[in-house]
């Protein structure tokens, strides 16, 4: 995974002065490759989490819930760094900021779910 990110931050910095939508190609190539090597990783943390909603009876649905949240936090910052490499800062932006506004629908049900617990506790 290393060798592949340093690779592909070579290449895109030899390319970046000689043909920049080479460049940028490349820099996308290297991130799904890496991308597709760390998803075994996430099937581990995916199952140790569904361990832990089993042996807990929390509701599945607060666990999908921020894994949601994890996933779009990741995927929106992959997406902004491409954007930034490509030139569109702009854009990088709205990328960030529409995660952000996804997270924050994504929480109101935990947020809701907290609430609940809290007023349950109280006289």
């Amino acid at each position: 995974m290393i060798v592949i990110g340093m690779a592909t931050a070579l290449g895109v910095l030899l390319l970046r002065h000689v043909k920049p939508e080479l460049a940028v190609v490349v820099g996308l190539v290297g991130t799904i490759l890496i991308f597709m090597m760390v998803v075994s990783g996430l099937t581990k943390i995916i199952s140790s989490i569904n361990g832990i909603v089993a042996q807990t009876g929390l509701a599945t649905q607060l666990f999908a819930s921020i894994l949601k949240i994890v996933g779009i936090g990741y995927l929106c910052e992959i997406a902004s760094s491409i954007c930034q490499e490509a030139g569109a800062k702009a854009v990088a932006d709205m990328v960030i900021l529409g995660g952000k506004i996804i997270i924050m629908v994504l929480a109101i049900p935990i947020i809701q779910a907290l609430v609940d617990v809290v007023l349950g506790v109280l006289p």
